[in-house]
């Protein structure tokens, strides 16, 4: 071989066969704590599933090298799904279908069954380009979203007194929230999210100046708890997420917002992401109607709508770091351990007087996880249709 980080694994017995070359050509060599599976003739690479993190952060080197025949259709990912159609898993001998890697728009061929990736050389050092970028500025978005916390915060303590400033006892704020992540670089400027930002923002704004209290289309100052739809129309669900009584849910949705939903929205595009927004919206406030509790807050806000963004976030990117806050504390971790601390503190975060003065209008337990669920049930809708089956068939379920 001609690179000299890659090992000869001691003791390796019997050679996989290459699903492009179709000989028995894939030696299996270490790379970072991975024993990876690489072509001796056309430099393809195999990932069992988790593998492909030594290529994504930054453990195994790939170099892009001259062109092959298998290189032809890069990018390219209907031509990509063609050539699946004729091969079978390496691995498991499952069949294969080409996917946009985590929404790169560099094509790569993954197994229904068992889940590896099969990547030609050259779309292995690209997407070790695009990750090394997200490597190299995670720090600087990190701090971006720290600063944009801070301003809230200083926002907080004018708006609210000597309750918000600092003093000899620190009180954490009782909120868990995304301040960055380090998610693939977008692929188009995600018109949807900061549209959706914007009109918040100019809502509540709008609402301020009149100086009246805010109120529903219908008249209600808030989706009711638990006391079904007697009162309430469909218009007051799709307009509740866009009214906020405070500006601490405001802003914690538009963190949620400016950190989460920039890599949904590339990976569904701008009009399936409104709709998804919408709909988990909705059923968030389906939820607290129904199932509430009776004589609770009347919600406002986008709690819900932002759930179920978190939820799709989850199925399309579960391992993808996220820099959160969380009740007093600063740290980064999985996208999925995120999620656990999202739905932790919505089952143990109750009401109180420092609650609800940062928000006076919350959105119920049931509520929020209907809103989390609706997104990752969607999403995964979404992801299943993004596997085409090798007869070309259909989407697979």
């Amino acid at each position: 071989m001609k690179d000299s980080h890659w090992l000869l694994r001691p003791g390796y017995t019997g050679p996989m066969v290459c699903p492009f070359c179709r000989i028995s050509s894939m030696r299996r060599v270490v790379a970072g704590e991975k024993e990876i599976d690489r072509c001796l003739a056309c430099s393809a690479l195999w990932f069992d599933y988790g593998e492909v993190r030594e290529l994504t952060e930054g453990r195994l080197a790939a170099d892009a090298g001259e062109e092959t025949p298998h290189d032809a259709a890069e990018g390219l990912l209907r031509k990509m799904h063609r050539r699946a159609a004729s091969l079978s898993c390496p691995r498991c001998g499952g069949g294969m279908g080409a996917i946009d890697f985590q929404t790169t728009g560099i094509a790569v061929i993954r197994c229904r069954d068992c889940h590896g990736y099969l990547a030609t050389r050259r779309s292995a050092a690209a997407i070790s380009a695009k990750f090394r970028f997200a490597r190299e500025h995670g720090e600087t978005y990190a701090r971006l979203g720290e600063s944009l916390a801070g301003a809230t915060k200083r926002r907080m303590e004018l708006a609210h007194g000597p309750a918000m400033r600092a003093s000899d006892v620190q009180i954490p704020l009782p909120v868990v929230v995304p301040l960055g992540d380090d998610g693939p670089a977008v692929t188009s400027f995600p018109v949807a999210t900061w549209l959706l930002i914007g009109l918040t923002l100019g809502v509540y704004l709008f609402a301020r100046m009149g100086g009246g209290p805010i109120a529903l289309p219908g008249g209600l100052p808030g989706l009711p708890s638990g006391a079904g739809f007697q009162t309430v129309s469909l218009m007051d669900l799709l307009f509740s997420p866009f009214l906020h009584a405070g500006i601490v849910p405001l802003a914690a949705g538009a963190l949620f917002l400016i950190v989460l939903a920039d890599n949904v929205e590339d990976r569904m595009g701008w009009l399936p992401f409104l709709l998804l927004y919408l709909a988990c919206g909705a059923f968030a406030g389906t939820a607290h109607i129904l199932w509430g509790k009776p004589g609770g807050y009347a919600a406002l806000g986008s709690a819900g709508a932002v759930a179920g963004i978190l939820g799709a976030y989850l199925v399309f990117f579960p391992e993808v770091s996220v820099r959160m806050y969380g009740i007093g504390k600063i740290t980064t971790v999985p996208a999925y351990m995120f999620a656990c601390a999202w739905v932790a503190a919505a089952f143990l975060i109750g009401p109180g007087p420092f609650t609800n003065l940062l928000n006076p209008s919350p959105l119920s337990l049931a509520g929020n996880l209907a809103g989390f669920g609706a997104g990752v049930m969607f999403a995964s809708f979404w992801r299943a249709r993004e596997y085409i089956p090798a007869d070309n068939s259909g989407p697979v379920g």
